[in-house]
């Protein structure tokens, strides 16, 4: 899979991101800003 090279998550991080607000760990602003994207982009990967 050919990731841009501006991509601030790969698949891997987006999963991590994903199962961390599921499971609670993490708020979707939370998650935001500990991997630096915005809100919208932890809501569509949620």
């Amino acid at each position: 899979m050919n990731i841009h090279k501006n991509a601030r998550l790969t698949p891997l991080r987006r999963e991590e991101m994903a199962i961390a607000v599921l499971d609670g760990a993490l708020t979707k602003a939370q998650a935001a800003l500990v991997y630096a994207v915005s809100s919208k982009i932890v809501s569509r990967c949620v």
